[in-house]
């Protein structure tokens, strides 16, 4: 008999973790964390927070955390939760319990902002490869006022080090909280990709210049973390296509291949790609049209090369789908598991519905991001809910 068709509804193994279906919800932040009562500046998982992931918990599927910072100086927004306290590490715990009440798996996206942060937020100058700030937008969030974001601190051989301990430290008290893994998010002109883009990254050092200079702070990381929980229990994001936070890098295709063949040696739980029609703020046509101005053609606007020189490892795709999109890619090996997020946002049964092809509530955007007085709406109840 010929083995099934491999689909959404097909249980795979991510490293140390056995998944019964292939659909993952992907990291989402939402903004609705505690203030600490005890800890200045700090965010703690609370019990909305519970009962939102608890919602969105399958048997058997994939759940990535919320971006979560891994220090203080990481995070540049309002109701964030962290993972370097023992107070978030507390709140945690209750989530994942509810998460693994249901079967379900979990994996801790572990972040920081760099220059994307601001000190009205962490008290401290925010950091980056370089000293160059985000000139094409204000920093801009709700609770906070809009200004320009700051000139970052370039980080010195001692402090790239010391934030690599941070993450090391985050990973372990992960999984201390009950999480299954973890991922670092080395996407979306974050820390790690403000390291990545040459347009932001001007060091001469060991850390910049070339191509492996350019990457070498995500791989030492990487390593870093897979000695302390194992690369069964590790996942990195990445975005070779994106542009937000004004990451406009040259030779994508070179420098994310080139990345992906390092990650491919490192036996890790999975790579998960964003796609590139996929944007913060640009539409899907509006995308593709952009990086066409960067002078990528058309025939490499595409995850395959990624999937090629990652070899063996797992593969999740993210960006842009739908029920409809969802289910060519895993048979045609494109990738092996399919990361949902704003469509979970407004259905915390996504799951459900994608296997019964029931219709999907809307989702809003209005109410992607808090901190609210009403943190509930658009959260873990919809009153206005209509279907797509």
């Amino acid at each position: 008999m010929p083995a099934p068709v491999a689909g959404l509804f097909t249980p795979f193994t991510i490293g140390d973790v056995e998944l019964k279906h292939r659909i993952v919800m992907a990291p989402l932040t939402r903004n609705r964390a505690s203030k600490s009562a005890s800890n200045p500046r700090t965010w703690v998982p609370n019990d909305l927070m519970v009962e939102y992931y608890s919602q969105r918990a399958t048997d058997g599927g994939l759940i990535i955390s919320e971006a979560t910072p891994v220090s203080l100086n990481a995070s540049g927004m309002l109701g964030v939760p962290g993972m370097f306290t023992e107070e978030q590490s507390e709140g945690w715990k209750k989530v994942t319990a509810a998460i693994h009440a249901k079967g379900g798996k979990a994996f801790c996206q572990l972040w920081h902002q760099g220059r994307n942060s601001h000190s009205i937020v962490s008290g401290s100058q925010p950091v980056s490869s370089s000293a160059v700030p985000i000139t094409d937008s204000p920093h801009s969030w709700a609770g906070l006022p809009t200004m320009p974001f700051e000139v970052p601190h370039a980080l010195t051989i001692e402090e790239i080090q010391s934030v690599q301990e941070d993450f090391v430290k985050a990973a372990k008290l992960a999984l201390a909280s009950g999480f299954d893994g973890v991922e670092i998010h080395a996407a979306n002109g974050y820390l790690f990709d403000q390291f990545h883009h040459t347009n932001i990254n001007l060091r001469t050092d060991a850390y910049g210049g070339s191509i492996p200079a350019r990457c070498r702070f995500t791989l030492e990381t990487v390593d870093k973390i897979c000695a302390a929980v194992g690369s069964g229990r590790f996942g990195v994001r990445l975005a070779p296509f994106g542009f937000f936070n004004q990451t406009l890098g040259e030779q994508r295709l070179e420098q994310w291949t080139w990345l992906c063949e390092e990650l491919a040696k490192r036996n890790l739980a999975y790579v998960h790609l964003i796609e590139p029609r996929f944007d913060e703020i640009k539409s899907e046509n509006e995308k593709l049209a952009a990086l066409g101005e960067v002078e990528i053609k058309v025939d490499e606007v595409t995850l395959k090369p990624f999937r090629a020189a990652l070899g063996s490892t797992p593969v999740i795709a993210a960006g842009g789908y739908t029920p409809q999109n969802s289910h060519d890619g895993i048979p045609a090996g494109e990738h092996d598991l399919v990361a949902f997020g704003r469509y979970f946002c407004s259905n915390g049964d996504l799951v459900e519905r994608i296997r019964n092809n029931l219709p999907l509530y809307k989702y809003n955007r209005a109410r992607f991001y808090g901190p609210f007085e009403d943190n509930e709406v658009g959260y873990t109840v919809h009153p206005d809910a209509v279907f797509v």
